[in-house]
């Protein structure tokens, strides 16, 4: 069995996985895979994390009391003008924490669907048939509101392209081949995409976004104006380490 269909099997969590017929080689295929278990061991780290941002917090003692000052009538009708400053930016504050949260939230989903889209075409079923970079790049010029680039990649085969969707945003698919993995190489309007729910790494000084999802591995990095964002089954540092070539390479167009 390998990695893919285990982590397809096992995801979210290994001990919660539903049982069927493939169940227990799934389970002898974690027990043996290095990467495999660091993958769900991340994303029990990150779930955790995550929780623990969303836990309830009780409100400090002091917030308490202004908002029992508040509700309660003082001398001659007025309120306490402390008060209000502390319930005021009370308020505020919850209004930010909430934004965040719904703004990570968000971009999650976005990036969860590029990785289904990538699932939908594991076999490169592209709009345009090319393994070269000028000719997609030329085919894409009028299909886009950005400028398409196509890097060359080393020991890596470039297959063809097609025009997606994701969520009403028009994307460039660039279909990769590496060590006979699919690739997929989503590039967008950077204007429409927020990677606030991805996590941050920087490589070679440069920052690039990244997460796990149904047994894939998703990097992502932004570059004059569009996002670059590959997805596959390959593991998490060869995919960073193809991300950060086609950085260097796109950086010339």
């Amino acid at each position: 069995m390998n990695c893919a269909h285990a982590r397809k099997l096992l995801y979210p969590n290994p001990e919660q996985a539903e049982v069927t017929i493939e169940h227990s080689e799934a389970l002898a295929h974690l027990r043996s895979c290095d990467d495999c278990q660091r993958l769900f061991e991340a994303r029990a780290s990150w779930v955790g994390e995550l929780k623990s941002q969303l836990s309830p917090l009780a409100a400090p003692s002091h917030l308490r009391q202004a908002v029992n000052e508040i509700t309660q009538p003082r001398r001659a009708g007025l309120l306490s003008r402390r008060a209000l400053q502390v319930a005021a930016a009370a308020v505020l504050l919850i209004a930010i924490a909430v934004g965040w949260l719904a703004s990570r939230t968000n971009s999650q989903g976005f990036f969860r669907s590029i990785c289904e889209d990538h699932a939908k075409y594991l076999t490169a079923e592209s709009q345009l048939q090319s393994t070269d970079p000028s000719q997609i790049e030329t085919w894409f010029r009028e299909k886009t509101d950005f400028g398409v680039r196509v890097p060359a990649l080393e020991t890596t085969n470039l297959l063809g392209a097609r025009l997606c969707l994701l969520r009403e945003r028009k994307a460039a698919l660039i279909f990769y081949r590496r060590s006979g993995r699919p690739v997929s190489m989503f590039q967008l309007n950077a204007k429409d995409v927020s990677l606030a729910g991805l996590d941050r790494s920087v490589i070679d000084g440069a920052p690039f976004w990244r997460m796990s999802y149904k047994g894939y591995a998703l990097a992502a990095f932004e570059q004059r104006g569009v996002v670059f964002v590959l997805v596959s089954d390959l593991r998490e540092t060869d995919l960073l380490q193809m991300a950060s070539m086609a950085r260097t390479r796109s950086a010339g167009f």
